[in-house]
């Protein structure tokens, strides 16, 4: 019997697949539309926001939020635990953070708290802004029936859902896939890995704890204070220890399903989304129930511009080329779908 080859016409296969590409960009439309909305009838709010004597409160609440997390005891006391764990139950050989991607991971780590601090931060006061503004009156609020910390649980559970339907999403939509790419790109897992976090994925991550807790009845600075809740279990989620947790990863995220989650084996793909609570993947059967796998980490994708060595100049332009990555990709759909539309010569 002869072989055929199928030929698939490139143009073809990209235009059936546009409408998941720019589903992303249809809802980053919409939120931004919602909060222009929102500050054009609060004008006070932006006038006061840009006030010139602002400036130098803004430079120094960044100064020192930075000197806060950057050099955060409780932080740094965790990460030699979790870094004795991977040297005594390694996941992966010459990996954890002791490693390439590790050194690069610290630029991360020095980087995030500025980004968060400015772009996340001021973002995070625009969803504030927008939700008093159109739908502080929808307003359940539950903090008043139950008090504050069991409202605080309720929204957690809401918000680790729907970082679970939104992860998904990111997998399964190629305009957000580009930005999320930046975090799976890591080669080797470790606890620092958690920081390696596009700020576009941190305004989503705002955007998806903020609203939601609003709408409970959190106050603002209680519902932004989730946003960072999970960040020392993600560390260990992160880290390259071979762990599952027994009969616990029916409950929690371990080290194990979240390197499965990394992997860019085919088996992998598209698997174990969830951030804290493993019963989303498991209601939902994204779960990977290989629990004894311990797969090696990153992307097939030729086109990342990976940290190839650890000399300091090529690791700040690898973070640099990784910031600018997902924005590259973007502009390059967008000007093939104009090629794709224009008519032929």
């Amino acid at each position: 019997m002869g072989h055929h080859t199928i030929v698939i016409d490139p143009r073809a296969r990209w235009l059936q697949q546009r409408h998941r590409r720019f589903i992303g960009l249809g809802f980053a439309a919409v939120l931004l539309a919602a909060l222009v909305a929102a500050i054009v009838t609060t004008p006070d709010w932006l006038a006061d926001a840009f006030a010139p004597d602002k400036l130098g409160d803004l430079l120094s609440n960044v100064w020192h939020g930075w000197l806060k997390a950057v050099l955060n005891p409780w932080y740094w006391l965790l990460i030699p635990v979790l870094l004795v764990l991977e040297r005594l139950f390694p996941a992966q050989e010459h990996g954890g953070m002791v490693s390439l991607g590790g050194a690069l991971d610290l630029l991360w780590i020095i980087g995030a708290p500025i980004i968060n601090l400015t772009i996340v931060a001021g973002w995070a006061s625009l969803l504030n802004l927008a939700y008093d503004t159109w739908f502080d009156s929808a307003e359940v609020d539950l903090a008043s029936a139950i008090g504050t910390f069991p409202t605080a649980l309720v929204a957690f559970v809401l918000s680790d859902f729907l970082m679970w339907f939104t992860h998904w999403v990111r997998h399964k939509v190629p305009t957000f896939w580009y930005f999320h790419a930046v975090h799976h790109a890591a080669p080797t897992l470790n606890a620092l890995t958690d920081n390696r976090v596009h700020f576009v994925e941190g305004m989503i991550a705002a955007t998806l704890v903020v609203l939601p807790s609003r709408w409970l009845g959190l106050d603002g600075p209680a519902a932004l204070a989730l946003t960072i809740a999970t960040t020392y279990f993600t560390a260990f989620t992160h880290t390259a220890v071979r762990w599952n947790l027994g009969p616990l990863r029916y409950v929690l995220v371990t080290p194990q399903s979240h390197r499965v989650h990394h992997s860019f084996a085919p088996e992998h793909i598209d698997v174990n989304f969830a951030t804290v609570f493993s019963f989303w993947d498991i209601l939902f059967r994204t779960q990977y129930m290989g629990w004894n796998e311990y797969p090696a980490t990153g992307i097939a994708d030729p086109e990342f511009p990976l940290e190839k060595h650890a000399r300091p100049g090529h690791l700040v332009a690898s973070y640099g080329r990784q910031i600018a990555y997902p924005f590259i990709q973007v502009a390059r759909d967008v000007g093939k779908y104009r090629r794709l539309r224009s008519p032929d010569p």
